[in-house]
């Protein structure tokens, strides 16, 4: 029987495409303006981040990975390509001050808020496992007004492993009191599905217009179109 539910954030219950392309979009010109950076370093930085002018490619990193590898994948081709005119810490800052940005727009997908309201009152335990730094994480869920459902946010820090490592999902557990058969992981990446498997939790995936929706039909045993599909999915 399902105890608790743990949520990927961006593209499961939070809009993913306009308020990171924001960021993105913002951060790349700082870097033009600011620190001098070619034109064909910043393609190759959006290149490898999936970035497109409109959006960005299904499964790309901005995606599935930390915080802390787009930082580092970024550092390293600047480093090739430019030389040391901006370091990791301060390309991070940039990073994190711009995603924190009180102007950008952050708002939950539809469906989200009834249903995070619906399972809370139904006696669920619920929480973030995120590739997202803590900041960050909680920036965007007070905004989005989501706040206040979870019990456990699990972020990218340095004490803890990103998905799918099932660190989160263990730390989650031990914090509520239930084991990790009485887990349903909601996400919409294949690494969200990889990170369920590895901690023998159930698992959601989410179709969505951002991921690879017939791989994840092919490996998912259970998938849904709409959030709140989960209740009947898995008798919430």
């Amino acid at each position: 029987m399902i105890k608790g539910i743990l949520f990927d954030k961006d593209g499961t219950l939070i809009e993913f495409r306009e308020y990171w392309h924001m960021v993105i979009s913002r951060l790349f010109t700082e870097l033009e303006k600011e620190y001098g950076v070619k034109s064909e370093t910043l393609l190759m930085l959006k290149t490898i981040s999936g970035y497109l002018a409109e959006g960005f490619q299904k499964e790309s990193m901005i995606q599935y990975a930390t915080t802390s590898q787009i930082i580092d994948s970024w550092e390293e081709i600047i480093m090739r390509e430019e030389g040391s005119i901006i370091g990791r810490e301060e390309l991070l800052d940039l990073f994190e001050s711009i995603a924190l940005s009180e102007d950008m727009v952050i708002r939950s997908l539809p469906g989200v808020d009834r249903l995070l309201y619906y399972l809370k009152k139904k006696g669920y335990f619920l929480g973030i496992a995120t590739a997202d730094s803590t900041k960050s994480a909680v920036h965007s869920l007070k905004k989005a007004g989501l706040l206040q459902y979870f019990d456990y946010i699990g972020c990218n820090e340095e004490d803890t492993q990103a998905k799918p490592s099932p660190q989160m999902a263990y730390a989650f557990c031990r914090q509520v009191g239930i084991k990790t058969e009485e887990l349903l992981v909601v996400g919409d990446s294949v690494t969200d599905l990889e990170f369920a498997e590895n901690a023998g939790a159930s698992f959601a995936g989410l179709l969505t217009e951002y991921n690879d929706r017939d791989r994840i039909e092919a490996l998912a045993a259970v998938t849904v179109v709409k959030i709140d599909e989960i209740i009947d999915r898995y008798h919430l």
